[in-house]
């Protein structure tokens, strides 16, 4: 032990291990600014006229008018029974009414649609129903005035959308081998 004693007293005592310098920590990395969206539920239901300034996602049940500068989302448990206009639409449940967006519509393989679309771009994915005309191309913005033609959706193609041709109009059907009708 002595020599190791001797060891100890000839060599400098080593310093005091200084703590490896704090790195700080990095400046908070703000939020990504994302769309705030609005939410109608599946338990929601509204009638009247709404109006949007942010996106809006519907899974309740609106009827009336839906306006919106952003996208409006119809969740496949949607179901809406009003004028649509938009900035882009994407419908995955039910509507009945127009649609108007400026940029696009999208309907997924689970919309149901009667009503017209008029749009710059569509999108129909297999499994999609519609039952209106669909207008592509041209500028068009939210809230323009449509004519009353294109603001009430289409007919449908059933017997009685179909109009009555007047009596007078059609020629009387004859027989083969008759005598032609008296007065020609």
């Amino acid at each position: 032990m002595a020599l190791k004693d001797l060891m100890a007293r000839t060599q400098p005592p080593e310093p005091p291990r200084q703590a490896a310098p704090a790195v700080a920590p990095p400046p908070p990395v703000p939020a990504q600014k994302t769309a705030p969206t609005t939410y109608l539920g599946p338990a929601t239901s509204f009638k009247g006229e709404l109006s949007c300034s942010e996106s809006l996602r519907i899974d309740g049940r609106i009827e009336g008018r839906v306006t919106c500068d952003h996208t409006i989302a119809i969740g496949e448990s949607g179901s809406v029974r009003a004028a649509i206009e938009g900035d882009s639409v994407v419908v995955a449940g039910e509507v009945i009414g127009n649609i108007t967006s400026a940029r696009k519509i999208t309907l997924e393989g689970t919309a149901r649609v009667t009503g017209d679309l008029c749009t710059p771009g569509i999108v129909i994915q297999e499994g999609a129903m519609l039952e209106g005309r669909i207008m592509i191309g041209g500028e068009v913005r939210p809230g323009a005035e449509r004519s009353d033609a294109a603001s009430k959706p289409a007919a449908r193609t059933g017997e009685s959308a179909r109009p009555a041709a007047p009596a007078s109009s059609a020629p009387a059907a004859r027989s083969p081998g008759a005598p032609p009708p008296s007065g020609s």
